[in-house]
């Protein structure tokens, strides 16, 4: 071989072997941790903490519940906007023996207004319903955080969602009936219930929370749904017009359920 040819070859392999022998393999791709369900409940408790205000939809199906102790008013659904610690305003469906209909309310800490479904005038709320006060649901020693923080059994992961354009972590367990009681104004009772929650998966908020009561009928149980949104937009909540100038009490007439306002 030529000596011009094999110093040439000879440069080559310097040239290349250096670089063979500092090369470095390509970095695999790191998988993604799968998330642990006590953290997710951890992590959207404290999120949920931090809300100043939120709007709310509230619905329960198949068993009646009722809001009023002579018994004459069934909740359905509520939808309005809380703005913690202690103010919220909603429209409540009611169902009657004869017809749903639809009341305002209006919390102030503990005053509490309704309006006449009749004239739509407001008073306070009538005795007969005690403290329906719905802002218990986020009640730092009863509500859903702390529900979020200890209450549920056997969490897991059941995947994730996406609502709102966003992905969300759905997570499911149990909790005692106790425990949910005082969250639900007592409306649910002793047994154990089911639960589901999807949790924002960047913001850790709680969009959705299903709570379905097996022993109350094993092919058809009552279920309560309840939604989240606007969370941290702020809102004003205030004492309705006239409020303070009447009391109120409830009594059917021509079978529609009224609302006679009588002036202090």
């Amino acid at each position: 071989m030529p000596v011009r040819r094999t110093l040439v070859l000879g440069l080559l392999v310097l040239l290349v072997l250096p670089s063979a022998g500092c090369s470095k393999p390509a970095p695999s791709a790191t998988a993604t941790p799968t998330p642990v369900p006590l953290e997710i409940a951890a992590r959207a408790a404290e999120a949920m903490l931090s809300v100043a205000s939120l709007h709310f939809s509230i619905e329960r199906d198949v068993a009646l519940v009722y809001i009023d102790s002579d018994g004459l008013l069934a909740f359905k659904r509520a939808e309005g906007d809380f703005e913690l610690p202690d103010r919220m305003r909603a429209v409540v469906r009611v169902i009657t023996a004869f017809s749903p209909i639809d009341i305002g309310m209006i919390v102030l800490g503990d005053d509490q207004y309704a309006t006449d479904p009749i004239t739509g005038r407001w008073g306070r709320l009538p005795e007969a319903w005690g403290q329906f006060n719905l802002m218990v649901l986020f009640d730092p020693q009863l509500g859903l955080q702390r529900v979020l923080q200890d209450g549920i059994l056997d969490l897991a992961l059941a995947g994730s969602e996406e609502i709102e354009n966003q992905r969300h972590y759905r997570l499911t367990g149990r909790a005692s009936g106790e425990r949910m009681r005082a969250m639900t104004l007592g409306f649910i009772g002793g047994s154990d219930v089911e639960l589901e929650v999807w949790i924002g998966a960047e913001d850790h908020y709680v969009r959705r929370l299903s709570i379905v009561e097996p022993e109350s009928d094993a092919d058809n149980p009552t279920t309560w749904r309840l939604e989240f949104s606007k969370l941290g937009q702020p809102v004003e909540i205030n004492a309705p017009p006239t409020a303070d100038d009447a009391s109120t009490s409830w009594h059917f007439n021509n079978g529609t359920v009224q609302v006679a306002w009588a002036r202090w």
